[in-house]
């Protein structure tokens, strides 16, 4: 999840309150956002703690994030119990102990005690999350009536640490053309299914490329070649980016994010979101050749409704559908599984 993104939507959507009734005077407010996993401790996540600003205060944003909060997340039974302090060079952030495990099916409660204020919000962590690419032998039928056969792909590739198990991952192509590369409801490389605890409604895709940086010679010859960074030579550049300048990817993709030397990259990882299974893994989840990681997170209550009044967050006056007491923002939980697929260049069937 990124919670920067939320935390700086959430200070927009609650600053701007006062356009509902301009008589209405603004009250500051804290903004909490948290999200613990399931058998993990709170590693790459932490909790965010910031407050509010009225349209007509002059601050920076890094200023209002809040350092002096006394936070602590225990189960309901007070057995299990951990304070979170403050992350070093990092404002506003706060984790957890390493050593403290959040578990599956356990109900926990978050306190925040900050400006003389309590803020509190729990979450149940989900219980479950069985995957399993599609044991069924599925085709897809392209709009010329070709019929192609989906692969099915080994979803248990995975060590303990993380680490792939390189002989049981499995390689797709992605390949271009209007089959393949022409709208939401394309060829699937591959498709997994999902059952997860029924208290979890929403389930999230987490696509990282782990080879999104290598750095290569732009594809083709000195006189004919793609110029990634429109430098107009052929030289280096982030070799493994899905560079497609088609209409159809413009669309559904968006335009490119470019660095300092006009290099094109994407988004890294690539999340969705998918209530029904089958979840079917077409190009739109790929942003990058090479291996990848890819985990299935099934998540929590509460994550589904702070997005269900605005799931795109397109309206600044919808107000998300916060969980904490006291205050904005979000203390969310989820469980996960996460397996590993080598996605290489495929074939270019819109040149045929």
């Amino acid at each position: 999840m990124n919670k920067i993104n939320l935390l700086i939507l959430t200070l927009l959507v609650f600053a701007c309150e006062g356009f509902n009734d301009p008589d209405s005077p603004y009250i500051e407010q804290y903004v909490i956002f948290s999200n613990i996993s399931a058998n993990k401790p709170m590693i790459d996540d932490t909790v965010f703690v910031s407050r509010t600003a009225s349209l007509d205060e002059s601050i920076d944003a890094e200023e209002l994030w809040v350092s002096d909060a006394k936070i602590t997340i225990a189960d309901g039974e007070k057995d299990l119990f951990a304070t979170a302090y403050p992350v070093k060079g990092r404002p506003g952030r706060y984790q957890t102990d390493s050593t403290f495990i959040y578990y599956p099916g356990i109900t926990y409660f978050l306190t925040v005690e900050v400006g003389g204020q309590i803020l509190t919000a729990k979450t149940s962590v989900p219980k479950s999350l069985d995957i399993a690419s599609s044991n069924e032998s599925k085709t897809y039928t392209c709009r010329d009536g070709l019929s192609l056969p989906i692969s099915q792909i080994n979803t248990d590739n995975i060590y303990e640490n993380g680490d792939p198990i390189v002989e049981k991952v499995d390689t797709v192509f992605y390949n271009y053309g209007q089959c393949f590369t022409g709208s939401f409801a394309s060829y699937p490389m591959f498709m997994i299914d999902f059952k997860s605890d029924d208290d979890s409604k929403l389930v999230r895709t987490l696509t990282y490329a782990l080879d999104s940086e290598e750095i290569g010679l732009e594809p083709g010859t000195p006189d004919d070649f793609f110029d990634y960074n429109r430098n107009n030579k052929q030289d280096s550049t982030f070799i493994n980016v899905i560079y497609d300048t088609t209409f159809a990817s413009g669309i559904w993709k968006g335009a490119y994010q470019r660095d300092i030397n006009n290099n094109p990259f994407r988004e890294n990882p690539y999340v969705w979101s998918s209530e029904q299974s089958p979840i079917n893994m077409s190009w739109l989840f790929f942003n990058y050749y090479g291996l990848q990681k890819i985990t299935v997170q099934a998540t929590d209550n509460n994550f589904d409704k702070y997005f269900e009044g605005d799931p795109f967050s397109q309206n600044i006056f919808t107000l998300p559908g916060s969980n904490i007491e006291g205050g904005y923002g979000m203390f969310s939980s989820d469980i996960s599984k996460s397996f590993y697929v080598y996605l290489k260049r495929g074939k270019d069937y819109s040149i045929d």
